[in-house]
């Protein structure tokens, strides 16, 4: 057969095509300088011989708000996993700081929508890129934790580095650190090869392109060449000039703020620490030997002393160095539990010239020196350095012990690697900047909390109203079908619902808006457990406690006829299109033989058919737009808590109508009005957890915390709210917050009495971090939004 005039299938022929389109991604001569053999499917990389690894990435902890004592748990926790390795065993911890790219605007821009609030968009638009570039130091830093085992079988390995993972986390937890690892796979952790060798593209291989190609994951990692010149002091990564810095020098005492320090400096770089446990036996009888050693030369010496009439505590510097050294290891050992390690610091960053390459240099270099760490740069071992960096999980500078130095578990755990935590989502809405990392604070209440409800409180002119306009305005521009409902007490929100085409229901004497105190909801729309429930019972309830707020005496036996009547109406109304109203409800009462009804006739009539009765008629405003303010302002002071029960009434039976359909954000202003008695308060805790079991997302805003907090309902509240905006406090409501919420000294300065408006704490899902966003004042939204001069912001 002539295999010459074979022709190739269909099939065939595309094989081969994708198998030359992946292969140009590929770089096979450069990889010979990556020092593993083969990285599985599975996240298990052999290196070498019988050595293999595992990476996971290290979740955030907020190391740097936390108490004193919560910072020695991390720390303790940390030294505890660090001796739990065996000497089989490794430790890299590598950090990643790197530039966060500006695809996070895109995620939280605005698009323009050509309806006349276009000018809205802009300016939060321009605020959130001026935001992020406000500050050059838009970083991002991931935590990933390496550790290596022996073994001779790829099984065992994989197993034994599960439980080494699983251990160090064990260890956080045991201390009350939450620390969580997440097992990186194949991919995931070839693509943070990929980032430190190439990167400025993206990685796009997966495992199938490698078994298209036959060739190794190393040549998909590496950029088109390597150059390590012995002459230089940097060598090359692609067209990149590249170096790596070693700590030389460490002080006595090492602070654990120089990863953070590093990171801080405004350049993209990996930190690596390796750390290998010593046989502690024989470290022991090393060091003793040493010291022995040592003894006897320092005896040599007095006795040399002795002869020549010195002073026999004058020996040599080294020796008393030595003498030092070996007697706070042996005490360490001893005493504190302390293993002994070899380990190394190493920093790797990249420029696009020596130039460029030289200033990071020495930035790196005066962070070291900020804390008396002596960095220096690696000299002709470039190969092997960049290795070190890489997540391989091997030290390959111990081919040198110059750059290798023997750390005891505290010196490595003194570098703490956790600084602080960031609020993003790709989905969220901007909330503003982040002040202890300057990035953008994106959260997304829908998807990223299990319960969304949330609570925003702050001393009067800290910046409530502007804060709450902000997220309505975001959401009422970004999302169409979503609802906006206010219950507004002071009347601050009629401006923003005006100017964006929503309804402002007065509810006071004498206006024409109506709402119906005895509609009900749809049975049909709810579910099984309110279709339980007695409606009409309820109603009764509802109708009894408003007449007790209102009245100067409501009895028993007025109560029983209040119950009564409001199960006869609804009888006599069953079946009909139309419900019935409190005017039916007044006409049935004026029927009893009672004269206790014809008294509580009497006393009622003003808010049914006399110059109070807002609420006696069929409803006749419309309760279905996108936007509605409840506005109480002008209402009488005693009438508010009759019209707050009702309104909430009202809005309970909106959100039933619109669960699954629209979204439905509820604000709830001065929400302390609903909390000045304890039977209030249960009234309306009831409420929020039923329309949040339908779908809304209730807020509620207050000054007036202390009210909530005299109120076990107001407390859980506020401790079950997953979403808490905190502005400026007073002292005695700091220290009254800290019952519920967990507010350590460095977060409390944030929201104390001298902090300025706009600014404090902002926490979600139980991640809290300190925030700003105070709105330009030369902008239309700050001019919308500050419309209350007319009431307090």
């Amino acid at each position: 057969m002539n295999l010459r005039n074979k022709r190739l299938s269909k099939k065939q022929t595309t094989s081969i095509k994708t198998s030359q389109r992946v292969k140009q991604q590929a770089n096979p001569s450069a990889s010979k300088n990556i020092k593993y053999t083969s990285q599985f499917e599975n996240g298990l990389m052999h290196i070498v011989d019988n050595e293999y690894s595992k990476m996971y990435q290290l979740s955030d902890i907020d190391y740097e708000i936390s108490t004193q004592e919560e910072q020695e748990n991390v720390g303790i926790g940390y030294a505890e996993a660090l001796n739990a390795l065996d000497i089989k065993s490794r430790y890299q911890l590598l950090v990643l700081n790197q530039r966060v790219k500006s695809h996070i605007l895109k995620d939280v821009r605005l698009p323009y929508q050509g309806d006349g609030f276009d000018n809205f968009r802009e300016e939060m638009n321009q605020k959130a890129e001026k935001d992020f570039e406000k500050d050059d130091k838009n970083f991002e830093v991931r935590k990933y934790a390496i550790f290596t085992t022996q073994s001779h079988t790829r099984d065992q390995a994989n197993h034994d580095l599960n439980v080494i993972g699983k251990n160090f986390e064990n260890r956080h937890e045991k201390n009350n650190v939450p620390l969580k690892l997440k097992t990186l796979d194949g991919i995931e952790r070839l693509s943070v090869f990929a980032k430190l060798l190439r990167p400025n593209r993206y990685f796009i291989t997966t495992y199938q392109d490698l078994a298209v190609t036959g060739l190794t994951s190393k040549e998909f990692i590496v950029p088109n060449h390597f150059k390590f010149p012995r002459s230089k002091d940097y060598f090359k990564v692609g067209e990149l000039f590249s170096k790596v810095l070693y700590i030389r020098q460490y002080p006595k005492f090492l602070e654990d703020k120089l990863i953070k320090e590093v990171c801080n400096t405004g350049v993209e770089c990996a930190i690596s620490i390796h750390a290998k446990p010593y046989n502690m036996i024989d470290a022991r009888k090393t060091i003793q030997t040493i010291q022995t050693l040592n003894k006897s030369e320092i005896q040599k010496q007095q006795k040399r002393n002795f002869k020549d009439g010195i002073g026999e505590d004058m020996i040599s510097g080294e020796a008393a160095e030595i003498a030092a050294s070996t007697k706070g290891y042996l005490d360490e050992f001893r005493e504190e539990g302390q293993k002994l390690f070899s380990g190394i610091f190493a920093v790797y960053f990249t420029a696009e010239s020596l130039e460029k390459l030289t200033e990071y240099t020495k930035l790196i270099k005066d962070a070291g020196n900020t804390w008396q760490v002596d960095f220096d740069e690696v000299e002709q071992y470039h190969e092997e350095a960049l290795n070190t960096i890489l997540p391989i999980g091997k030290p390959y500078l111990d081919v040198e012990m110059n750059y290798m130095r023997d750390m005891t578990t505290t010196n490595i755990a003194s570098q703490i690697p956790y600084s602080n935590v960031e609020l993003q989502s790709p989905t969220g809405q901007v909330y503003g900047k982040n002040q202890l990392t300057h990035s953008l604070i994106t959260i997304d209440r829908v998807r990223d909390l299990i319960t969304p409800s949330g609570i925003v409180v702050g001393s009067s002119g800290s910046g409530k109203g502007m804060t709450v306009k902000w997220e309505i305005i975001m959401n009422l521009l970004k999302y169409p079908g979503r609802r906006i409902v206010i219950v507004d007490p002071e009347g601050e929100y009629t401006p923003i619902a005006k100017r964006f085409g929503g309804q402002v229901l007065d509810i006071s004497t004498g206006t024409s808006h109506h709402l119906n105190l005895l509609d009900l909801p749809d049975e049909n729309l709810l579910d099984d457990e309110d279709r339980n429930v007695d409606l009409v019972k309820e109603k009764a309830n509802l109708l009894s406690s408003l007449f007790e707020s209102l009245l100067k005496s409501f009895s028993d036996s007025e109560a029983a006829i209040v119950d009564r009547i409001t199960r006869q109406v609804y009888t006599d109304f069953e079946g009909q299109e139309k419900g019935p109203t409190l005017v039916d409800w007044f006409k049935l009462l004026k029927e009893q033989p009672e004269q206790t009804a014809k008294d509580l006739a009497l006393k009622v009539e003003p808010y049914a058919v006399g110059s109070q009765d807002i609420f006696a008629h069929a409803t006749n405003v419309d309760l279905n737009a996108r936007f509605i303010v409840f506005n109480i302002k002008k209402l009488d002071p005693k009438l508010k808590q009759f019209a707050m029960k009702v309104i909430l009434d009202q809005i309970w039976k909106q959100v039933v109508t619109y669960q699954n359909k629209l979204l439905t954000y509820l604000y709830f202003d001065e929400l302390q009005l609903n909390f000045d008695t304890e039977e209030n308060a249960q009234w309306f805790t009831q409420l929020w957890s039923r329309v949040r079991k339908y779908g809304a997302i209730p807020t509620g805003i207050t000054q007036n915390v202390s009210t909530l907090l005299n109120n076990e309902s107001g407390k859980k509240m506020i401790s079950n709210s997953e979403f808490l905006i905190l502005l400026r406090q007073k002292i005695v409501d700091i220290n009254r917050l800290s019952e519920v919420i967990k507010l350590t000294p460095s977060l409390i300065k944030f929201v104390d009495e001298k902090v300025p408006q706009g600014t404090g704490l902002i926490s979600a899902g139980g991640v809290i971090v300190p925030f700003e966003n105070p709105i330009p004042i030369h902008t239309e939204l700050f001019e919308l939004m500050n419309t209350d001069a007319q009431s307090v912001v």
